[in-house]
């Protein structure tokens, strides 16, 4: 039996991106056999856990040399000291096109890289990572069942957190510019609980600022018909391929985390290179990150049009869409690839592997 330590960057907290991604690796690991460590240089044990996951928190650690580390790499040396010995795997993203000083020199101290997307691979290994590298794709989960939209107004959701990489402003400006204050078409702009702040006073735009379970996600999913996400970079881009499943059509930025397969379960946007501004960004903000993307406006705009005007054909799109992205995208899958990987350096099969001294 393999004993793993899964090491996430804040809370284990599903609601949180990598402690959504903890949460996965803890639940299926165990599934596959393992003893799984989950720690956190925030609370491990989370409310918004499982039950199955929140007994894999609360089991009592069995010692263990190394880990897979999750998030920043400039965070894992935080981490206990008994997971900076051993065979260790670095589980990381990024969402522009020059990777963060000081991540190369840590992602090179690893035994292997394990990243989301083809895009971060290409960034990593430009930058000048030289260790192993694997593209292993997220997973969506199964509560993402699909269902046919109902007929009535037409509904758009956009995310507006994240600042303005996840594009939620260009979205309703858009919208607005599609349809003004039509109130056969709908906006619902989603936040997070504290995130984000205004008034918007257009009687077809709703606002909700609040974490949300899975279920709670998913409802909120199937109250929309159409996911409009004009991101700016996204190292996978796991929303708009939840909302695919669900049987939502997305409309999401064709570069990036989310370029990966598009043309099977999502509609691509148009866009430009711009110089990546991560402005307020307390750790990002003063570097030369690179580029990302900056949607194309008006192709949006037509985009939105387009759909509206031929809603029952692209309706009818969404069920293959959605059997796509449940075919490609599994957390037992994803968390099978990852033990692949972890025993190929607990066995000294991947290059680069040192024992522990």
């Amino acid at each position: 039996m393999h004993v793993l330590n899964i090491c996430a960057p804040g809370h284990a907290d599903p609601m949180d991106s990598y402690g959504l991604i903890a949460c996965q690796l803890a639940r299926h690991l165990a599934g596959l056999g393992c003893r799984v460590n989950l720690m956190a240089l925030g609370n491990a044990r989370h409310p918004h856990q499982d039950a199955d996951i929140a007994a894999v928190t609360h089991q009592p650690i069995v010692a263990a040399f190394g880990a897979i580390h999750l998030g920043y790499p400039t965070t894992y040396r935080l981490f206990p000291a008994i997971t900076q010995r051993g065979p260790r795997l670095a589980l990381t993203m990024f969402e522009s096109s020059k990777v963060p000083s000081g991540w190369v020199e840590v992602l090179n101290g690893y035994d292997a890289v394990l990243t989301p997307s083809t895009f971060c691979r290409d960034v990593f290994v430009s930058g000048g990572v030289t260790a192993p590298i694997h593209v292993i794709p997220l997973g969506i989960s199964p509560t993402y069942r699909y269902v046919r939209r109902a007929d009535g107004p037409l509904t758009f959701l956009a995310f507006i957190d994240r600042g303005m990489r996840k594009g939620g402003i260009q979205a309703m400006q858009a919208f607005v510019a599609a349809f003004g204050e039509d109130m056969n078409y709908r906006l619902i702009l989603k936040g997070r609980e504290s995130k984000y702040n205004a008034e918007i006073l257009n009687p077809n735009i709703e606002v909700i600022q609040q974490d949300m379970s899975e279920q709670e996600l998913y409802q909120l999913y199937l109250r929309c018909h159409v996911l409009i996400n004009p991101h700016r970079g996204e190292g996978f881009g796991l929303i708009p391929r939840e909302f695919c499943q669900s049987g939502g059509l997305a409309l999401t930025t064709a570069w990036s985390g989310t370029a990966d397969d598009l043309d099977k379960w999502g509609i691509g946007l148009g866009y430009k290179l711009v110089k990546a501004d991560w402005r307020g960004h307390p750790r990002l903000s003063t570097q030369d990150l690179g580029v990302w993307a900056e949607p194309d406006h008006e192709g949006l705009v037509a985009w939105l049009r387009r759909i509206a005007d031929n809603w029952v054909w692209y309706r009818a799109q969404t069920r293959q869409y959605a059997a796509n992205a449940q075919r490609l995208y599994n957390w037992r899958t994803f968390a099978e690839r990852v033990l692949e990987v972890w025993e190929e350096v607990a066995d000294g099969k991947c290059d680069g592997h040192r024992q522990a001294a």
